[in-house]
């Protein structure tokens, strides 16, 4: 007989605790396992009872493929990222001819982007085959029509270099390698949302953003507190709860830099 999930959870947990002795190094392990199993339960439980539809922020009633992330609470209620919330909803009004989201994941900003701002075209881009699946199916789910491909080559920005293009890039710390404005000059031009990200040799904060310090405007935005609207049966759920449905699993800091071309002033 298959185990349930929570069957499946206290045996790992068990493992794990049995794996040598009490140290905090062991116990965070647990911690962070035990949060994880959490997340996932609280992640269906707002699937269950509101479907998998997102209740709030600037994506409030896109629907969801089923999440692949056990933290996928947030992006249902509405908080996921929030410190990006101003530069989403600035986006209808910025002037934007084209989007290209470079490690587009399930689709959440390609086909929120499409549905908040029909007249932008969106090029979604994604390494993982079935990521690539799960953003057209998202796309398709949502009725909107964006072009889903695989891995960037950047030698493709400069096809879009006669376009008014806001690159949204998120490449768990590739951005080092992609984001060079010497490599490819039609960076100099476009707009520029990256997460940076820890890499083996220091983090991309300290290299990616001073490439374009003499061509942009840099802001920084980091990881702060959200302010979703719960569900009632979540806000009666207790205080734990309502922490881990706004957890987003980030082990380590991973700030967005918005770089804003200085020769395309007033966009977002």
């Amino acid at each position: 007989m298959q185990m349930s999930i929570h069957e499946r959870a206290r045996a790992h947990a068990l493992r794990l605790l049995n794996n040598g002795p009490g140290t905090e190094t062991l116990l965070n392990e647990v911690f962070e396992f035990l949060a994880h199993y959490r997340c996932h339960l609280l992640g269906n439980t707002i699937v269950s009872k509101g479907g998998p539809v997102v209740s709030g922020g600037p994506f409030a009633g896109m629907k969801l493929v089923q999440p692949a992330t056990g933290f996928f609470a947030p992006m249902l209620l509405g908080c996921y990222e929030e410190e990006l919330h101003g530069i989403v909803r600035a986006i209808p009004d910025a002037g934007y001819e084209h989007v290209i989201n470079i490690g587009c994941g399930d689709g959440y900003y390609a086909v929120g982007i499409k549905r908040l701002a029909p007249s932008v075209e969106i090029w979604a881009h994604d390494i993982d085959p079935q990521q690539q699946e799960r953003c057209r199916a998202m796309a398709a789910l949502n009725g909107v029509d964006i072009h889903v491909g695989g891995a960037f080559e950047p030698e493709r920005f400069a096809t879009h270099a006669d376009r008014r293009t806001l690159i949204w890039c998120d490449i768990e710390g590739a951005e080092e390698e992609l984001l060079d404005p010497v490599r490819w000059p039609a960076l100099v031009d476009m707009d520029v949302l990256v997460e940076l990200h820890p890499t083996d040799h220091g983090h991309t904060r300290a290299t990616v953003p001073a490439r374009f310090a003499s061509t942009h405007e840099i802001e920084i935005f980091q990881s702060g507190g959200h302010a979703p609207e719960f569900p009632e049966w979540l806000r009666e759920a207790g205080q734990l709860n309502l922490l881990l449905a706004q957890f987003e699993g980030r082990g380590a800091p991973t700030p967005w830099a918005m770089m804003r071309a200085r020769s395309k002033a007033g966009a977002v």
